[in-house]
């Protein structure tokens, strides 16, 4: 029998293999200082080039970490151990020079620049080139004589030389052309940036500060340049800079700046200050360091810091004297608004105007700041505005005083006489008021007063030429007369209302709607073959697709009170298989809105618009698939306009797709043609239950719509004899006032605001709290609101959620009107919820 011959050993080769692997994962893990020592073990089996230049490797990046720590002799040791195991060219050679730089050893700093060539001091090493360049000037080292002298960082030297040795001779018309010869790559390039913001110190600060600004954080010229930008600054930017610096630094800046001793030593106080300055030490330097300040800036200083360090009147008056009668009161109102007690600062305001008041036109500005600072922290903007107004009996050129105004009036549909009036008064003080021009076009398009609209807007325009809104307006009310004029047969004056739009320059759009009223003028005046057709032109240019322009073109006749059919004919024929692309159906909404909009544009006359192109929308709708925000935007302009038609074909295609309560809602309104009253029981439980599912998805958009519906239906099926019954058989529990009013807000929605009401109640005692919300919602009538309490109580707390929304900026959809509607003539049948203050 054969013998099996002996196997070799291979466990040494498998230990090597398993070694090496485990290096390699360290140092793709970054783990360096392990993998140094695996690599080492591997080398004491085979001097392997690869694992050389791994160590290698491993070194360098030890070392530049060392060095972004600032432990700079360890990062030469590192890189020293790197340099023994890589080949050459040596990568990082210039932070190795920059780090022996640091530690200024000598001996290696000239071996190593000697070593330099020149393309790498040129091009491969600008930051170490722009380092040695600032240490040669500055006389830190020599070595002027290692660098390679076919250097262009040599040539730039020379130029340095030449503009330091002109400054130093104050030879100041030499500097420049120095300075010029260096280019935007040298390495003197900050250097250059530094001489030039020198030179502009004094005379050219701003200047000389953008200049310094360009020079890059990492430079190292940057403390330099942070040095001089000190010296440009003065008062709070100075102590900021001095705060950064040194005590060496502050030194310079101080021989710099030519200060006294005094000056010195209040600014040693300063940036030896740690901690932010309380109001008593900046106080007490204040009086202190007065001969610094002047007199008079002392105490206007320590006069205003008073309200917050009232500790400091004895002081104030030793050194400054008696505060007067009118500073005593300001200083009483100021602690009070301290404290947040602004009834108290109100009362103290008032005696300090009392006693402005007998100083007579000296005084009157100081009453009109005072009442425009009280009216800043008043509790409704009814009383705000009332201080306003009395504020400009004392000071009438105070512009932000008018506009606060004018906002608070249009903000008050009740007060249209008193919004009118202000403007004309806005407009007589400032006739040229861009911002009053504005609010003035508003009001007079709001008003349908077109004549007076285009005066605004021409005015405007003579002040600002590109205004848009400005030239909208113009544009609209000239085409608005044009149509007048052409239903008034008034056909010579058309022509030069149609002209005058179009002078307007806003765009191309506009300049074809200016061309659609000329073929209107065009078809009715002149030749009815070349108006359509001028017509067809202009309405397909101004559409995607020919159904907004059939519909377009149909509502512009009927607004002229013209047939449409000769008009359409010029257009290409609508096919019977025309489906509408996604962005026709868009644009088509989309001008929809924009004629609902107008209001010379009645429903009436939407609806008949839509009767030509009815059957492609329909057509387009079943085979398109549009998407679902899209028909809920279809959706939302039908309900707009009461195109109950359409509404109930789109819902019919679109509910069986997305099963949702919104589309619920949408089926529901359609079927009874928008009238609650008319929804069967079946449909209000399939509402109701909607309700509830859109409340769980947080769906706030059908909540609201499917909540106001189902009160309209609960108020529609109340008997007319209801009351009768009630005083017959002692009455039938009504349904809560608050669940009419809330009962369609989410849970956590109603939970939130009802906190917040506790919050307001606790703000305000309850004859203030009742005056808040007269004046904010019952037009300041507090008699209706005692009113309705007497007749139920939880008025009050409905008001209170009301503001509470306001408050949040969360629309409920509920008005002051319904919850006076709910409530008025209504007696509590249950006591009342318990509010902080009853």
């Amino acid at each position: 029998m054969k013998k099996k011959p002996l196997s070799t050993p291979k466990s040494s080769v498998t230990d090597v293999s398993v070694l090496e692997n485990k290096a390699l994962s360290k140092l793709n893990a970054g783990q360096y200082k392990e993998a140094i020592d695996l690599y080492k073990s591997l080398l004491k089996h085979a001097n392997n080039a690869d694992w050389r230049q791994a160590l290698a490797q491993c070194y360098l990046q030890r070392a530049l970490a060392f060095a972004a720590k600032g432990m700079v002799k360890e990062a030469l040791v590192l890189w020293e151990n790197y340099a023994q195991n890589a080949e050459q060219p040596h990568e990082a050679f210039d932070y190795y020079i920059n780090w022996l730089l640091q530690t200024n050893d000598m001996a290696k700093i000239k071996s190593c620049l000697g070593q330099l060539s020149a393309q790498q001091l040129d091009e491969h090493y600008p930051e170490l080139a722009s380092l040695l360049g600032l240490l040669i000037i500055t006389g830190k080292i020599s070595c002027q004589d290692m660098l390679p002298k076919d250097s262009v960082f040599m040539m730039h030297l020379g130029f340095v030389q030449e503009a330091l040795s002109a400054y130093r001779n104050n030879k100041l018309e030499d500097i420049e052309p120095a300075l010029k010869k260096l280019p935007f790559r040298s390495a003197f390039r900050d250097f250059r940036t530094l001489m030039k913001a020198a030179l502009l110190v004094p005379e050219s600060v701003e200047q000389a500060q953008s200049l310094l600004a360009k020079i890059p954080d990492g430079s190292p010229y940057h403390q330099a340049g942070a040095l001089l930008l000190a010296i440009t600054h003065g008062g709070a930017a100075l102590i900021n800079d001095l705060l950064q610096l040194t005590p060496p630094q502050i030194k310079i800046i101080e021989g710099a700046k030519n200060f006294n001793k005094k000056q010195i030593e209040l600014l040693d106080v300063l940036t030896k200050q740690k901690d932010r300055l309380s109001d008593k030490v900046k106080f007490n330097l204040a009086i202190q360091y007065q001969a610094l300040f002047g007199t008079d800036l002392a105490q206007h200083y320590c006069l205003a810091a008073l309200s917050t360090y009232p500790a400091g009147q004895r002081d104030f008056s030793k050194h400054f004297g008696t505060l007067d009668d009118f500073e005593a009161w300001r200083l009483k109102a100021l602690m009070c608004e301290r404290d947040r007690d602004f009834h108290g600062a109100e009362y103290y305001w008032q005696q300090g105007i009392t006693v402005l008041k007998t100083r007579g036109a000296d005084g009157a500005f100081k009453i009109a700041l005072i009442m425009r600072h009280i009216a800043a922290h008043q509790q409704t903007p009814e009383e705000a505005v009332s201080w306003l107004i009395d504020s400009l009996g004392h000071d009438p050129d105070d512009r932000e005083s008018y506009v606060k105004i004018l906002q608070y009036f249009e903000r008050q549909e009740q007060e249209t006489d008193a919004y009118k009036e202000w403007l004309d008064k806005s407009i007589k003080k400032f006739p040229n008021d861009v911002e009053m021009l504005g609010l003035a076009i508003k009001a007079a398009t709001r008003n349908k007063a077109f004549k007076k609209a285009s005066q605004c807007a021409q005015a405007l325009l003579k002040i600002d030429p590109v205004n848009t809104f400005a030239k909208q307006v113009l544009f609209t009310s000239h085409l608005a007369h044009a149509r007048k004029l052409i239903k008034s047969k008034k056909f010579h004056l058309v022509e030069k209302e149609i002209h005058q739009a179009e002078k307007i320059t806003i765009g191309k759009r506009y300049q074809t709607q200016a061309q659609l009223m000329r073929g209107f003028f065009v078809f009715v005046a002149e030749d009815k073959k070349q108006g359509s057709q001028l017509i067809a032109e202009s309405v397909q240019k101004l559409n995607d697709g020919l159904v907004c322009a059939y519909f377009c073109a149909t509502l512009e006749a009927l607004l002229l009170d013209l047939q449409s059919a000769p008009i359409l004919k010029e257009l290409p024929p609508l096919t019977k298989d025309y489906v509408m692309s996604q962005q026709e159906m868009t644009q088509l909404i989309k001008v929809i809105q924009q004629y609902a909009d107008d209001d010379n544009v009645s429903q009436t006359l939407l609806h008949k618009s839509l009767e030509k192109i009815k059957a492609i929308i329909k057509q387009s709708i079943k085979q398109q698939d549009y998407g679902e925000e899209l028909l809920l935007s279809l959706c939302q302009c039908l309900e707009r306009i009461q195109h109950f038609e359409l509404l109930r074909f789109c819902v019919k295609i679109a509910q069986p797709l997305w099963l949702k309560p919104i589309w619920m809602y949408y089926r529901v309104y359609a079927e009874v043609n928008g009238n609650a009253g008319k929804c069967s029981y079946m449909n209000f439980l399939r509402l109701r239950d909607g309700l509830n599912n859109a409340q769980l998805e947080k769906d706030q958009r059908a909540v609201a719509l499917i909540g106001k519906f189902l009160d309209q239906y609960q108020k529609s099926r109340q008997p007319s004899g209801f009351n009768i019954f009630d005083s017959l058989f002692g009455g039938i529990d009504d349904e809560d006032p608050l669940d009419k009013l809330f009962g369609h807000l989410p849970e956590d929605l109603y939970d939130q605001l009802a906190e917040k009401t506790i919050q307001i109640t606790k703000k305000n005692p309850p004859e203030r709290m009742l005056k808040i919300l007269a004046a904010e919602y019952l037009s300041n009538d507090v008699a209706k609101m005692f009113n309705l309490l007497n007749d139920d109580p939880e008025a009050l707390f409905a008001f209170l959620m009301l503001k509470s929304a306001d408050d949040l900026g969360i629309d409920i959809g509920v008005t002051a009107k319904d919850i006076a509607e709910c409530f008025e003539g209504q007696k509590a049948t249950s006591k009342p919820a318990s509010f902080p203050f009853f």
